[in-house]
């Protein structure tokens, strides 16, 4: 099955939605309703209370992890950071945001992960552009979207900006535009809650150092193994640096660069925000599909891949019907 992802044909691409729905199987058979918490943002609250049925929700959030898989894509094929066009990045996104039931709702996270996406294509844009000044202010947006609908995502402008720095010659009149931006859509959302009667700022009272990692209990628990799990995908990705920028160009390790950037901003939330659960996955799982894509492609045993594919994807079946309850 992964040889099919290797090539980048609309079939291929195509395919990529019954992947999504074998994945997420669980949640049309056993769909679930996001429940909303003290932390959420007035724009989730209101997202989702718009949303009552658990089916319709597990319906959307199948076709946005679609909708995301085809554009990071897009984003990745469009850049040429692979050396042939390919839809393997989608693919392990896909694998990476539906291996366990507790991403398989729609919530907060997924809902932002789009804006976090389209952000990275504006920062992309602006690689060798004299006037970039539309782009800079969409990163701008889209990445104030992401954090107005899940707060974590806050720390992407860090990312955000850095990345523009990188990739072109980021001057001064540049910046506060971008700075602007930012702070001008802030000042415009907060002024709708505050014509709403909905802006209060205890809202933002759970964020606070040192966040999440003050509550972490070091044990063998269920949701500390899936972590682990993941941490131990980061550390391939870490490992990994030098062989994914090798014969690389200038521009493509710059941009490669920046999925690190984006991994470093998803672990920054967790110590200056509170609440946080295993839907902040979805965060880590942009630049892990990235990263991970590339190690499939520098693998040449493609049997063993194959094999290797076929027993994740039934231990996840596995997990998903008989371990999980």
């Amino acid at each position: 099955m992964v040889s099919i992802f290797r090539k980048n044909d609309v079939i291929n691409i195509v395919l990529l939605l019954p992947y999504t729905i074998l994945l997420r199987l669980r949640s049309l058979i056993y769909p679930e309703s996001y429940v909303l918490k003290e932390e959420d943002s007035i724009l989730s609250t209101w997202i989702f209370s718009s949303l009552p049925s658990p089916l319709l929700q597990s319906i959307i959030a199948i076709l946005l992890i679609f909708i995301q898989a085809i554009t990071i894509n897009v984003l990745i094929n469009n850049n040429r950071l692979y050396r042939t066009p390919n839809t393997l990045a989608g693919m392990v996104y896909i694998l990476l945001a539906s291996a366990i039931p507790q991403l398989h709702y729609l919530s907060p996270p997924l809902i932002g992960a789009t804006f976090i996406i389209i952000a990275a294509f504006q920062v992309f844009n602006t690689y060798k552009l004299n006037a970039a000044t539309i782009y800079i202010f969409n990163a701008a947006l889209t990445s104030c979207l992401a954090a107005f609908i899940y707060p974590p995502y806050t720390f992407i402008i860090i990312g955000i900006f850095i990345g523009l720095t990188s990739l072109r010659n980021f001057s001064i009149v540049e910046r506060a535009q971008f700075l602007i931006g930012y702070l001008a859509i802030v000042w415009i959302l907060s002024s709708l809650y505050f014509y709403v009667d909905r802006l209060d700022l205890t809202d933002i009272s759970f964020a606070y150092f040192p966040g999440i990692i003050s509550e972490i209990e070091y044990t063998l628990s269920h949701n500390n193994i899936i972590v682990l799990s993941y941490l131990f995908l980061v550390v391939i990705a870490l490992v990994n640096y030098y062989n994914y920028v090798k014969k690389k160009g200038i521009d493509v390790r710059k941009k490669i660069t920046f999925f690190y950037w984006l991994m470093v901003c998803s672990f920054l939330s967790l110590f200056f925000f509170a609440g946080i659960d295993l839907q902040h996955i979805t965060f880590l799982a942009i630049p892990l599909a990235f990263f991970l894509s590339m190690s499939l492609l520098m693998m040449r045993q493609i049997i063993m891949i194959e094999v290797l594919h076929m027993c994740i994807i039934a231990g996840l079946m596995y997990y998903h019907f008989t371990v999980y309850i």
